[in-house]
This record gives structure tokens, C-alpha cells and sequence, in this order.
């Protein structure tokens, strides 16, 4: 009969969770918190949640891992999981300690817009692809955004990586005109993007 429990809490306290250590078979036993932030910070940030998984580890230990966590790279945000390795006392061991990540989820987007006669007002098309746009870091090596608009012909607006900032690609939105045509070609322009 083991003589400790181990439970993952994920939004325990202020929503980041934790992992307890509590007894057992023993009368009056209780539970305590591994205050696992103090040895592994980096699931203290805003986008990170700890205590959702914990096995045993073939080295000896355990591993924790937190499917939870997420990164923030500019104004998006990537759900991408972590885990680490900790000894029997919960503490985190040398050999599996994070290392500092860059924004390493890059996201290439190509929206297809349908600007055939059936879409009015336009004003509102762009207004709509600026509030989407004005969501992504973009940059050289981040976010890249490409537009296909159809309607009766497919037209490339930009490519990709063709306007590098955001503040280019804004006013790219900002004066896109509309192609027009009787026609409404959606699944050419689903193919083609």
C-alpha cells in the first residue's frame, strides 16, 4: 500500500493549478501543495496551467507535464504543452530544465474573399479583414498573411510575406477594392488558395 498520493489540480488556486502531495492510511492524514512555481516559473506565467498529468519516470521520479501550457508570441497565442522531469521529491531536475523558447509557432495565412456582386457593402468586408488582421503579430519569421479575392476571375491581392508589418498589411486591407462580377466562384478560389 503506497504511502503518498500525488494529484494533479489544473486550476487549482488562481487558475495555473499545482500538484499535491497527500498521505495515505494514515488517520488524520492531509494533503499539501508541491509548489511546483517555485522550481519551474515559466508555468507561472499568464498562458501556463500545471497538474493535469504525472507518471513515473523510467529514470527514477516523475514526469509532469501541463497539456495546458501555452506561449505568447505577440499578440497570438499557441497551446502547445509542456513537461518536465522532477525527482521523488517533487523538485525539478537539472537534466529536463526549459529552456528559454522563442516564438517558434508560425502561423502562414491566406484568407479568400469573395468580392463578387453578392457582397455589399464592402466598407464592411475591409472593416472585417482589419479586426482579423489587427489579431496577429506580424513580421519576418512570424505571421504571414496572402489574399485570394474572387468573383467571376481569382485574383491574387498580395502573397505572402509581401507586406512584412502590420501596419503595411492594414493599409493593404484598408485599400483593397472590391473585383465585382456577376459570378461567385467559391470553389475555384478554395482550390487555388
Amino acid at each position: 500500500c503506497p504511502s503518498r498520493l500525488l494529484v494533479g489540480a489544473p486550476w487549482d488556486g488562481n487558475g495555473q493549478g499545482d500538484i499535491y502531495k497527500c498521505g495515505v492510511g494514515l488517520q488524520n492524514s492531509s494533503c499539501a501543495k508541491a509548489n511546483l512555481g517555485a522550481a519551474a516559473p515559466w508555468l507561472r506565467s499568464s498562458a501556463g496551467h500545471l497538474g493535469m498529468t504525472l507518471v513515473d519516470s523510467k529514470d527514477g521520479g516523475f514526469v509532469a507535464c501541463a497539456p495546458l501550457w501555452s506561449q505568447e508570441c505577440g499578440t497570438s497565442v499557441f497551446s502547445s504543452g509542456r513537461c518536465v522531469q522532477l525527482n521523488e521529491e517533487l523538485q525539478l531536475m537539472g537534466t529536463m530544465a526549459p529552456t528559454a523558447q522563442r516564438c517558434s509557432t508560425y502561423m502562414d495565412i491566406i484568407l479568400v474573399l469573395d468580392g463578387s456582386n453578392s457582397i455589399y457593402p464592402w466598407e464592411e468586408v475591409q472593416a472585417f479583414l482589419g479586426n482579423i488582421l489587427g489579431r496577429f503579430f506580424i513580421g519576418p519569421g512570424q505571421t504571414q498573411v496572402g489574399v485570394l479575392q474572387y468573383g467571376e476571375q481569382l485574383v491574387q491581392e498580395w502573397a505572402l510575406g509581401e507586406h512584412p508589418t502590420a501596419q503595411r498589411l492594414l493599409e493593404a486591407a484598408r485599400n483593397l477594392t472590391r473585383q465585382e462580377g456577376r459570378e461567385t466562384r467559391t470553389a475555384m478560389a478554395i482550390r487555388q488558395a
